[in-house]
């Protein structure tokens, strides 16, 4: 009897840890942070892939840089993802705990933290091999919510027009292509997914907390 609950219980974990794994494989675009303690949220420039088991992540030049792909080995039975044992000052020790999992929404955390870090799925269909240019353009930037004009002024520095603040006339924007995913890092912002380019019009999409369509249209 013991020994048929104990077998039943391997099973159990089994199934658990194989259904934690389909959900989760695939590409989640980070969204945001917050603490447990305020109502403060920061965006996460964040991309983390699930993939034979296997976990790459790659992110702007705040988190942990675009020249480079971090990789993580995923243990069946672990909800842990390590991608540095060793770490220095220079090379940090990245460390995430999965907190929940579902079919378009990942939570994870740094343990001893109050922080959590929400990640939203990735559809294989707006993967997209389209060039779309934008250094030295300039768009008309319209959603549901606003409208301005965004200037990419060099291939790292972006002007708005709705910023008045004359200490800082430009920002940083990078660009990276994620596991087939084309990316647009805007500081200060959640992930832009640029989904597909329609002759002068670039389609983009976020993911905060609810999906937004941004269109960019090209001005002379």
């Amino acid at each position: 009897m013991r020994k048929t609950a104990y077998i039943s219980l391997i099973l159990v974990l089994l199934l658990s840890a194989c259904q934690t794994d389909k959900n989760l494989k695939g590409t989640w675009i980070g969204d945001y942070s917050s603490s447990t303690n305020s109502d403060i949220i920061f965006p996460i420039q964040n991309l983390i892939t699930f993939e034979n088991n296997k976990v790459y992540a790659q992110g702007s030049y705040r988190d942990f840089g675009t020249d480079q792909i971090r990789e993580s080995k995923r243990n069946l039975f672990s909800d842990n993802i390590v991608f540095n044992d060793e770490y220095s000052e220079d090379n940090p020790l990245e460390y995430y705990e999965i907190i929940k999992v579902n079919a378009d929404s990942l939570v994870v955390k740094i343990p001893n933290n109050n922080f959590l870090h929400i990640y939203r799925k990735l559809s294989e269909k707006y993967k997209n091999n389209q060039k779309a240019e934008l250094t030295g353009k300039r768009f008309s930037w319209k959603n549901e919510i606003f409208q301005d004009t965004i200037y990419f002024v060099t291939d790292s520095t972006f002007e708005r027009k709705s910023n008045k603040d004359s200490r800082f006339k430009t920002s940083r924007w990078e660009r990276i292509k994620h596991k087939g995913f084309d990316i647009l890092f805007l500081d200060g912002d959640v992930p832009y997914l640029i989904e597909n380019k329609k002759e002068k019009t670039i389609e983009l999409r976020t993911f905060h907390k609810t999906e937004l369509k941004h269109t960019l249209t090209e001005l002379e």
